[in-house]
């Protein structure tokens, strides 16, 4: 018969009870809290360590696309990729100590269990790095220490050669084959290289490290040069062998199109000759030469100096033809001559009194003067003389409002749309005139203009009185051939093409008996203007409590613009001398300077050209022009 547990001894088993029930409950909790964790690991967190465990062995391969190549209108390599190696480390296979040991053991031709017994962990690593080294080191150029140092880097990849030939990676990739050699790897990469070199590098531009245009063509078309990337991802195995059963999936890089500029190298080498020796004997502050093709606008040559180095990395990223604003002086004056024969409020021979060197305006009050006594002269004759007088009599007759409507249709105080970052506006004043800017802005002064927008200028003249836009990329070809040519672009009607014949053939006039006889160019009939125009300087000390800024004496700014053959026209130029000196104490003008360069590059461009003058013409050795 069963006793029944009687008071005293429920007391005496009621402590243990409760021991039990709180171990009990203790071990459910633990049991609850490891359930919870591997329910996390297994079921919520699987992937993500999943994904971390592949990593490990796991890399995506970036499969770089090559950027588009820029060319000039024949071709010529301007700008190119080329294929180079990225050398690198990576830290988790030169720390795998299996796999380490295992080509420890192929290099020393040993067992691998030898290995084990004899030489200690920390060891091996050590003898394996060192290995690397030995073989490696030499071959880049560096000490051992050095090479050591990038073996052992913490980071989890360590680039050691960031562009490497080739022809140099093809031997590396020789002896990490041939040493049994894992941890350091090659990356194939793509590194811009400029034939050109130091030749037109302010319309190229350039690239940074991560292969974006930053300035001029690269930058402009960037989006089609750049191309997009592809990837892949790859496995390897404790060797660092690649498994290609693992590979993942694989996006082929789309390659950038191809730029063909309107750039003719051939011209382009000659113009920066030509500019190089005019730097040298008149030793200007900037030097610009530009030119284009006036029925399409295409820019034939373009050179400035000061320039950028890209050999050196140093010099000036401005390019002066399109960022630097000038006051033009005379060769400005096309603009309010074409003004008056457009609106019919003159002919060409029609007569004005261009005095004797000097006139004051009886309302105004505003003085000019001329280099020499002209009396009564045609239209044609204040262009042919560059009369101030002459030209400020006939911007009467246009008058203000119209005068600066033409100043609006010749593109001034607008940018060309060329597309080139840095470009310049210009600067016009279409409001608050005072007395002096009725004189001084038709021949050239208080205006600023680029060399570009002058060089359109009097290719719209050349063009039968046609702005074009100008036109830099020549065609666009893609990876699959595709070829796109931008069409010439008109940007307005200027003047009548009967107004654009007759400021041909007065500027015509001015090489042949006027200030730009020195552009005068053997068998070939050209039309120009000179210019020299007084040049300000914004640091100029005009003395205590005054602004500073002002012209200064003795220095100028001497240029010409123009274009050739005059009957059709090929090509418009335009030559700016900022602060030309002269060693001979001449007067600084610009017929003495900037219109025998103009002749000189002209010739050059036609004959790049092949374009011949007629045969009446060659036949008298060009004497007529």
């Amino acid at each position: 018969m069963t006793t029944l547990p009687n008071q005293q001894l429920l007391r005496r088993d009621r402590p243990i009870c409760r021991r039990i029930q709180v171990v009990t409950c203790l071990l459910l909790s633990a049991f609850c809290l490891v359930s919870w964790r591997l329910s996390v690991l297994h079921i919520r967190d699987s992937a993500k360590y999943a994904e971390a465990a592949a990593k490990k062995f796991q890399r995506v391969v970036t499969l770089p696309a090559q950027r588009g190549s820029i060319r000039d209108r024949r071709g010529e390599h301007l700008a190119l990729d080329e294929q180079v190696f990225i050398l690198h480390t990576d830290r988790v296979h030169l720390r795998e100590l299996v796999t380490v040991r295992r080509n420890l053991a192929k290099v020393l031709k040993k067992p691998v269990a030898e290995l084990v017994s004899s030489i200690s962990p920390a060891d091996t690593l050590k003898m394996y790095h060192q290995h690397i080294a030995e073989k490696l080191a030499a071959e880049l150029g560096m000490s051992q220490s050095d090479f050591l140092a990038a073996l052992l880097s913490p980071l989890p990849e360590n680039i050691i050669v960031q562009e490497m030939p080739a022809d140099e990676g093809v031997r590396v990739k020789q002896i990490l084959d041939n040493e049994h050699i894992i941890g350091v790897y090659l990356r194939p990469d793509v590194k811009r290289r400029y034939p050109a070199r130091n030749r037109l590098t302010l319309l190229l531009g350039d690239v940074n490290s991560e292969h974006t245009g930053t300035w001029g063509v690269e930058r402009l078309s960037d989006d089609l040069l750049q191309g997009t990337m592809g990837h892949q991802t790859i496995e390897r195995d404790r060797a660092g062998r690649e498994l290609p059963l693992y590979r993942g999936e694989t996006v082929l890089p789309r390659d950038g199109s191809d730029m063909y500029l309107t750039i003719d190298m051939n011209l382009q080498d000659t113009v920066e000759e030509i500019l190089e020796a005019a730097v040298k004997h008149y030793r200007p502050v900037r030097a610009m030469i530009v030119v284009v093709e006036p029925s399409t606008g295409s820019i034939l040559a373009m050179a400035a100096r000061p320039h950028f180095d890209r050999d050196t990395k140093t010099g000036m990223q401005r390019n002066l033809v399109i960022s630097d604003a000038i006051e033009p002086g005379s060769i400005f004056k096309i603009v309010p001559l074409t003004a008056a024969l457009d609106l019919g409020v003159v002919t060409p021979r029609d007569r004005f009194d261009c005095e004797h060197m000097y006139y004051t305006d009886p309302v105004l009050k505003v003085k000019l003067s001329d280099d020499e006594p002209l009396g009564m002269q045609t239209v044609t004759g204040v262009l042919v003389h560059s009369s101030n007088i002459g030209t400020y009599k006939i911007f009467q007759k246009v008058g203000q409002e119209s005068f600066l409507r033409y100043v609006d249709a010749f593109g001034f105080g607008q940018k060309t749309g060329l597309g080139l970052t840095g470009e310049h506006a210009g600067r016009v004043n279409h409001s608050n005139w005072s007395n002096p800017t009725h004189s001084r802005f038709p021949i050239g002064y208080e205006v600023g203009a680029s060399a570009l927008q002058l060089t359109m200028a009097y290719a719209a003249i050349a063009n039968g009185g046609v702005l074009m836009r100008p036109r830099l990329i020549d065609r666009v070809v893609d990876c699959d051939g595709v070829v796109r040519v931008p069409a010439p672009v008109p940007v307005r009607q200027v003047c009548s093409p009967a107004t654009a014949e007759q400021m041909k053939e007065m500027l015509g006039e001015v090489i042949v008996s006027g200030t730009g006889k020195q552009a005068a160019i053997a068998g070939v009939t050209a039309g120009g203007k000179t210019g020299t125009a007084r040049r300000y300087d914004e640091t100029k000390d005009n003395g205590p409590g005054k602004a500073k800024g002002g012209y200064m004496d003795g220095q100028y700014v001497t240029s010409f613009a123009g274009f050739a053959p005059l009957e059709a026209p090929k090509v418009a130029c335009l030559v700016v001398l900022d602060y030309p000196q002269l060693d001979s104490g001449e007067p600084v003008r610009a017929a003495r300077t900037a219109a025998p360069i103009f002749a000189e590059v002209v010739r050059e461009a036609l004959d790049h050209l092949a374009v011949r003058p007629p045969p009446n013409l060659a036949a008298q050795g060009g004497a007529a022009r």
